[in-house]
């Protein structure tokens, strides 16, 4: 273990390496990960894997056979590579440092999860953190480009799950939307010390509408 890393415990007796100073997962890729409800046996992508949390995590859903998780950043994918390692869960998840725009290997996922970049590059004071910068702004991966890979990489009928910026939801579902997804759940995420939503998760489906529903508000 590098100096500037710790190893951190999770539920379940399981672990992640995470940066002492730095880029750390914060309760997005908690509140993603439980938000996720597979319903039926298929493979996931996780796209922007970082450190690893939401492919640990998922890692003993019984319904997943099997995680691929990428991530761009050649340092986050290291570490993401030891948590997988640690917890001995190599068989069940699978870690790829590179692009999603580079990956060859189309219709073949059932589920795509991320907590993507939800920051435009013209909003905000860029970090000057390059590996905080990627995780936030849109600097690899835009919404349009989000859209479209995983219109891409999934197979018809499959899902998308995401993480995203309240006041963004209309933009989100103006993309998705061209790119032929429709909605099918949406839960808002509310902080207890304000009356506004700043986060909200959706799960959209490849091709088919299935009906839609609002789940009731997670309070954090």
């Amino acid at each position: 273990m590098r100096d500037d890393e710790i190893l951190e415990p999770l539920d379940d007796d399981m672990y992640i390496f995470q940066k002492k100073l730095g880029f750390r997962f914060g309760e997005d890729a908690i509140l993603v990960s439980n938000f996720f409800k597979p319903l039926k046996y298929g493979k996931l992508l996780e796209i922007g894997t970082g450190t690893g949390i939401i492919s640990i995590l998922l890692s003993k859903n019984e319904k997943i056979s099997k995680i691929t998780a990428i991530e761009i950043q050649d340092e986050m994918a290291r570490m993401a590579n030891k948590s997988i390692e640690k917890n001995g869960i190599e068989e069940r998840v699978e870690v790829i440092n590179i692009d999603v725009k580079k990956l060859d290997r189309g219709n073949i996922y059932d589920y795509i999860i991320s907590n993507p970049p939800y920051m435009k590059k013209s909003n905000g004071k860029i970090n000057p953190n390059s590996i905080k910068a990627i995780s936030r702004h849109e600097i690899t991966l835009d919404l349009e480009e989000l859209m479209r890979e995983s219109k891409r990489l999934l197979k018809p009928g499959g899902t998308l799950t995401l993480i995203y910026r309240s006041e963004r939801m209309v933009e989100l579902l103006n993309e998705a939307s061209k790119f032929g997804f429709y909605t099918f759940r949406i839960q808002n995420v509310f902080s207890k010390t304000t009356k506004k939503s700043k986060l909200f998760m959706i799960e959209l489906i490849k091709g088919k509408n299935k009906g839609f529903e609002f789940i009731e508000p997670v309070y954090i």
